[in-house]
């Protein structure tokens, strides 16, 4: 009788721990995946988050699209390479007033050279405010404002240029400007098209 007794002990302590190595198994198991979860959300929010917000808006982008193949380049098209079928944009209200305005920058071999490229600013109807030539990025958007406008500042041959807004437009073609009187943008401005640390979503077209 004890003998039974005995191995009834033991087997009944053999599967207490078996259980418990399998339940042990189990919560490392699930430990381990909600470890990979948590660490699949955090790169899902570094991707989306990896743009800066004024440069991600997919109806805009929809918008820019149509104008670009639909009417500002509608007879450009048959020339464009893929490469030169890309855009980002970057919205901002330049004067106050409410309403964004929207730069669009091109790039590719067809609007860039050894200078810079090519920049649109539309208005938040989609006409053209200013197209701006031979620009380099990134474009500084500075809080004071000439003739309520904020004043632009971009860098051209090694030294920075002032963009000022007058009779309904900004000046296109920064290489023709004399420097700023200021030799870097102040704190406060916003920064545009920066590659490295302002982002915008590149989108075809």
């Amino acid at each position: 009788m004890m003998t039974k007794i005995l191995t009834y002990f033991i087997c009944f302590s053999f599967l207490f721990v078996s259980c418990k190595k399998s339940i042990d198994t189990t919560k490392e198991a699930e430990a381990a995946a909600a470890k990979d979860s948590i660490h699949l959300k955090s790169e899902e929010s570094e991707i989306k988050t990896k743009f800066v917000p004024q440069s991600t808006d997919e109806q805009t982008a929809q918008n820019i699209k149509t104008f670009l193949t639909q009417d500002y380049l509608k007879d450009d098209l048959s020339f464009l390479q893929p490469v030169d079928r890309k855009f980002q944009f970057y919205k901002i209200d330049l004067n106050d007033d409410g309403n964004e305005e929207i730069f669009v920058r091109l790039s590719g071999p067809y609007f860039c050279g050894s200078g810079g490229c090519t920049f649109l600013l539309l208005d938040k109807y989609g006409a053209i405010i200013t197209k701006f030539t031979v620009t380099r990025a990134p474009i500084f958007v500075e809080p004071s404002k000439v003739n309520g406008w904020s004043l632009l500042l971009v860098k051209d041959a090694g030294v920075f240029k002032q963009l000022t807004f007058a009779q309904g437009t900004y000046p296109s073609n920064p290489s023709v400007l004399p420097k700023a009187p200021y030799d870097a943008p102040s704190g406060h401005a916003q920064v545009m098209f920066d590659n490295d640390l302002y982002v915008s979503k590149t989108f075809d077209f």
